[in-house]
């Protein structure tokens, strides 16, 4: 039997509509682990808000965080943040703009103006959620990803789309998006594909032997490294015209339907 290195994005893809994993997900996914396949979690999520789903799952159940910026391996956590000049560049930048923002370590929440109710959702983690009154505050802070966000606009293109442009401009950095409502902005080597790469290496796997699922704008890296790469039936046209395949959507169980298929 090939063992296969199966990689999936969390909300919008692996989570059902509430944002949890059912039992059904779980079940299966155990049943890849003890069959001798690898299973990764590869999410937006800090750190704090995916370790708790992974271990919730299986012990065997590794993770990507901070979309590329936090690496599982067995000896441990890579964690690469964005450079500190960058980081003060951007935390200038939203500031001018007026742009909502969120400022993330591997544990903590730094926010300039609100905080989505997600975020303060309390873990074992005793993490960090403070808003941030002056720019010496995110000093020497190690500071993994950044959100910039637009969820309360009716036309969030209106304001992240000449962000985008201007952000490109000034900052070297990695800009990408998991939606049309947030821009997500980590180190310049940083994304789900780069992440990917090195937990292939890491386990010996080619991409002949990888499936990756994802729903979102940022899990479009990891499908350019996959041989197979599926995108949820929720995901934007432009997600699925990337994918080798598409599946259900998240609300029914579209990943163990595709794997139970492909397997």
């Amino acid at each position: 039997m090939k063992k296969y290195l199966i990689i999936s994005d969390l909300d919008g893809t692996l989570a059902d509509v509430d944002h949890h994993v059912n039992e059904t997900t779980k079940s299966y996914i155990r049943s890849l682990l003890d069959a001798g396949h690898i299973f990764y979690i590869a999410t937006g999520r800090m750190k704090a808000l995916v370790e708790d789903v992974a271990k919730d799952i299986d012990e065997r159940v590794r993770m990507i965080g901070s979309n590329g910026g936090i690496v599982q391996t067995h000896s441990g956590f890579e964690v690469t943040h964005i450079d500190e000049e960058e980081k003060m560049k951007l935390y200038d930048f939203v500031i001018e703009e007026n742009i909502p923002s969120l400022f993330f370590t591997d544990h903590d929440v730094y926010y300039t103006d609100f905080i989505p109710e997600f975020f303060v959702i309390p873990t074992r983690y005793g993490n960090v959620v403070k808003k941030l009154e002056s720019r010496d505050e995110l000093k020497e802070k190690d500071i993994i990803n950044a959100l910039l966000m637009a969820h309360h606009l009716t036309d969030p293109d209106s304001l992240l789309e000449p962000a985008r442009k201007k952000l490109k401009k000034i900052l070297d950095c990695n800009i990408a998006s998991s939606n049309v409502f947030n821009l997500e902005i980590y180190s310049k080597d940083t994304s789900k594909g780069e992440a990917l790469k090195k937990i292939m290496a890491y386990h010996n796997i080619s991409e002949d032997n990888v499936v990756a699922f994802g729903d979102g704008f940022n899990d479009v890296s990891m499908f350019k490294v996959a041989k197979t790469s599926v995108a949820m039936d929720n995901a934007p046209q432009l997600v699925k015209d990337n994918a080798t395949h598409t599946t259900l959507t998240n609300g029914e169980n579209g990943v163990v339907k595709f794997l139970k298929s492909f397997l």
